[in-house]
């Protein structure tokens, strides 16, 4: 490269192949999110042996699920907030002691109303793990495999539910459910390891003047890639769009209004579908007179589905655009919905069709958040992906309340999820209507595009 041209960040981060930089990146969020997932899904396979013990009915464990999504929702916003403000590495260290402290501590929960206080708590911790996991990888990912990157990525926050399920198959019949609590304290001893490995947005430093901290984050870059060290300057930080002022009004601008109040109702109806399904799938199993180990065996596998769902998924993304690959899978993740409440008969195409379902349902969720981080400026990037999330959680807070209430009511078990397979058509609706079909392009290209600025 000739040393008189002054090189460009954002053309270096979005340009630059995967290496192993972006391997040890992609490993970290990869685990922190298992141990998220993990701890978020945990007590659906607990909630039927909670229920027996302390008598409670379907509408007081649905709340107690709810009360943990109320702090996601909370932990989504602040410490999406937060990131914008000081960096995105500290928040998702302290949104992982905190989901880790309190998860750990449901095992030694006395009662009903202390169980939903440390629910709670945890909730605060979870949501803001994996707000901060979407954008740093959003930030790193080369333009080329944003879309992959991110859903691989995200596909922890889906094998750590189906971690909690070989778990809970293993251990709650020979030990009660309190012990798979009990593990949510062993990501505490992976602390370190972020503090020591994990990179600090250099898109955040660069918007934030701190160029030379910026510049060591890029020196580990180069060095991981084997590439010529470049002679960076303050110059080569240069950013294409003025940015002026933040936080949540600068989501409802005249150019973002649009994309963020679809990409809301997305992850409203999105979660609402998943929750509403994967909190009562063992419950429902159950009462369709499947066994409680092999109901684990279902939603273990609805998981997997959805981790190759993700990368799959994401991968058509980066080769044919966000809406276009998107759109037809939320088609796709309405049918198998529909389809999965007309074959409790039939244990075989049981097990297929909730493969698919996981494929389609959960999958999309994973690659959808490669849309989130990367249509929103560095300086609201964090509070961007943070309030989608929290607008999801409003829909996951709903669905297991709409779940138990569906129960209460008698609706049967195909009727139940025909009625959940509604969102899924309509996420297709609202993706086929965003305004730009993003495919390999730099995320200051994306914002460019959408903002109207050069």
């Amino acid at each position: 490269m000739d040393r008189k041209e002054t090189p460009n960040v954002t053309r270096f981060c979005d340009e630059l192949r995967f290496n192993r930089f972006h391997a040890s990146l992609l490993i970290l969020g990869l685990l922190t999110l298992i141990f998220d997932g993990y701890d978020t899904q945990i007590l659906s396979y607990a909630m039927p042996h909670i229920m027996k013990e302390w008598h409670l009915t379907p509408i007081q464990a649905g709340s107690i699920m709810s009360y943990g999504l109320v702090g996601l929702m909370i932990g989504s916003t602040g410490l999406g907030i937060l990131a914008d403000k000081i960096g995105r590495k500290i928040p998702l260290i302290i949104g992982l002691f905190i989901f880790s402290f309190f998860s750990g501590g449901l095992y030694w929960a006395p009662n009903y109303e202390t169980f939903c206080v440390l629910r709670f708590l945890a909730g605060l911790g979870i949501g803001g793990a994996l707000t901060l996991t979407i954008t740093l990888t959003s930030e790193f990912a080369p333009a080329k495999i944003r879309a992959r990157m991110v859903a691989t990525m995200f596909t922890g926050f889906m094998i750590g539910p189906a971690i909690a399920g070989m778990i809970s198959i293993i251990f709650i019949p020979a030990y009660g459910w309190r012990i798979v609590l009990f593990f949510a304290l062993i990501p505490l001893l992976f602390i370190p390891v972020l503090y020591f490995f994990m990179p600090e947005s250099v898109r955040f430093l660069a918007d934030k003047g701190k160029y030379d901290r910026a510049i060591k984050e890029l020196r580990k870059m180069e060095r991981a890639s084997k590439t010529k060290p470049r002679e960076w300057t303050k110059e080569s930080f240069s950013l294409p769009v003025v940015h002026t002022g933040g936080g949540l009004k600068q989501l409802f601008t005249t150019k973002l209004a649009v994309m963020t109040i679809l990409i809301w109702f997305v992850y409203f109806l999105n979660l609402l579908c998943i929750y509403g399904l994967t909190s009562w799938l063992p419950t429902l199993l159950v009462k369709s007179g499947i066994s409680m180990v092999r109901s684990y065996g279902y939603t273990l596998l609805n998981h997997v589905g959805g981790a190759i769902g993700a990368i799959v998924i994401g991968t058509l993304m980066d080769r044919i655009g966000r809406k276009s690959a998107l759109g037809v899978s939320y088609i796709f993740a309405g049918i198998t919905v529909w389809a999965f409440g007309l074959l409790t008969a039939n244990p075989t195409a049981l097990y297929i069709v909730g493969a698919l379902t996981g494929f389609f349902v959960i999958g999309n969720q994973g690659a959808q958040h490669a849309v989130t981080g990367e249509i929103y400026p560095t300086h609201v990037r964090s509070t961007a992906v943070g309030w989608a999330l929290t607008m999801g959680r409003f829909g996951a807070v709903c669905g297991p309340l709409v779940g138990g209430l569906l129960q209460s009511m008698g609706f049967s078990f195909s009727q139940y999820f025909a009625i959940f397979s509604i969102p899924c058509f309509l996420c297709a609706i609202f993706v086929f209507l965003y305004r730009i079909n993003v495919k390999g392009e730099a995320l200051e290209t994306v914002e460019m595009k959408l903002i109207g600025t050069e």
